[in-house]
This record gives C-alpha cells, sequence and structure tokens, in this order.
C-alpha cells in the first residue's frame, strides 16, 4: 500500500512518522555513515522535515515499509538551492514553483525474487512522479550517489542530468562520502509508464482518494 502523509500530520500519525525516522537513521546513520543530524538519537530528522513535504511511503504487511521517499517545493525547502548549487552547471534555477525535490530516498529489497523487488521499487517512484504530476509539477530534482546513477537512468531515459559529479562528504575516500550527481525527472505520464515498464507492474489511477490512514491519501492499484 502506497501512502502519502503531510509534514502537518507529524503529531496526528506519529506512529508512522517515528517508524520513518527511525529507518531513516538506521539507514543513512548507522549503515551509511552520513554525518547528519538526530533526534534523540534514535531518530534522522533535518530542516526539510517541515510542514511542506509530502512523504510517499510503501508500506507492505504488518506496516514494514519498504521504501519511502520524501518530497519538498524547491521553491522554499530545496537541499540542491542551499548546499549543492554546483551541481547545477547548465544554467538552470534549483528554485521553481514547477519542481518538486525528492530526497532521503529508501528502499529495502525484502522479496526473495529480484522481480518481486523491481516491482516494489516501480511502485514507489511511480507513486512519487504520479502525485508530482498531480500537483501540476513539471519535474522532480534529485541527487543521488553517482555509483547508483546508472540504475536511475535505467528507470527513466528521459533523465535529465544538470551538471557533473562532485564529491560530498569528503569525496569516496572518507567514510559517508562519495560523488553526487544531480538530475531532474520529467513529471510526465510517460515518465510513469516508463517506471511501471521497468517494474513490469499494470497502470495505477491518476487520483488519490482518502483511505487507509484518517488524514492521509492511499494511492490505489
Amino acid at each position: 500500500m502506497i501512502l502519502v502523509l503531510e509534514g502537518t500530520q507529524r503529531a496526528q500519525l506519529s506512529y508512522y512518522f517515528e517508524m520513518l525516522f527511525s529507518l531513516r537513521h538506521q539507514i543513512f546513520i548507522k549503515e551509511m555513515g552520513w554525518n547528519l543530524p538526530t533526534s534523540q538519537g534514535t531518530y534522522e530528522i533535518d530542516d526539510y522535515d517541515v510542514d511542506q513535504a509530502t512523504y510517499i511511503i510503501d508500506l507492505i504487511d504488518d506496516d514494514v515499509i519498504q521504501g519511502a521517499v520524501r518530497l519538498t517545493p524547491s521553491e522554499s525547502c530545496s537541499l540542491v538551492a542551499d548546499y549543492f548549487p554546483h551541481l547545477i552547471e547548465n544554467g538552470l534555477s534549483a528554485r521553481s514553483p514547477l519542481v518538486c525535490e525528492a530526497t532521503r530516498y529508501l528502499f529495502l529489497p525484502l522479496a526473495k525474487r529480484a522481480d518481486e523487488n523491481r516491482a516494489a521499487k516501480a511502485r514507489l517512484l511511480s507513486a512519487m512522479v504520479e502525485w508530482c504530476n498531480s500537483m501540476h509539477m513539471s519535474f522532480v530534482q534529485c541527487i543521488v550517489d553517482m555509483k547508483t546513477f546508472p540504475s536511475w537512468l535505467e528507470l527513466v531515459p528521459q533523465t535529465i542530468p544538470l551538471g557533473l559529479p562532485n564529491p560530498y562528504g569528503g569525496g569516496p575516500e572518507r567514510p559517508g562520502g562519495g560523488n553526487c550527481i544531480a538530475f531532474r525527472w520529467p513529471a510526465t505520464e510517460e515518465v510513469v509508464q516508463a517506471i511501471r515498464n521497468y517494474g513490469g507492474i499494470s497502470h495505477s489511477p491518476r487520483f488519490f482518494q482518502s483511505g487507509g490512514v484518517p488524514g492521509s491519501y492511499q494511492l490505489t492499484h
């Protein structure tokens, strides 16, 4: 089940947010070694976990999070603009009312079969692009480690690099460091379909409806 939660719901739906922030702490700080601020030593929460943020969460059985991504309006909450403006070398602005920024993407390959994991990854990312399209956004903007960039190109041939890779966190020689690149995906039905084709999943409705969790949205398939 894909849940779409808003930053304004953190108190109302604390169960889901605490589970998400705890998982982010486990993955990004403990496993990947990123030097990030923490809340109470167990949650990873940063300056972009604001009321304006939207969280796309893929829940499987027993409320286990298989994947999640945070979306913020680039006009007011842009990691690229604030910390990585040098990644944009094509003259575009990192901030735009038509650009939504995706950060804190995580995906856990919980299935035993590779095709099932591909389908789960496609379910989350197609929902992300579909939500941006429904909000009349033109692009989704992301920063990823250069090692993973080929997999994003495989997902979406329409991927638009914004510049050349640059070091982060002290570079690949430092724990938690590497080389990163910024890119955009067009928030179009064509891109949604490309992601679905990658995962071998059928189409889903172009609309969101109330359900699943009070005050949230559930993307039905």
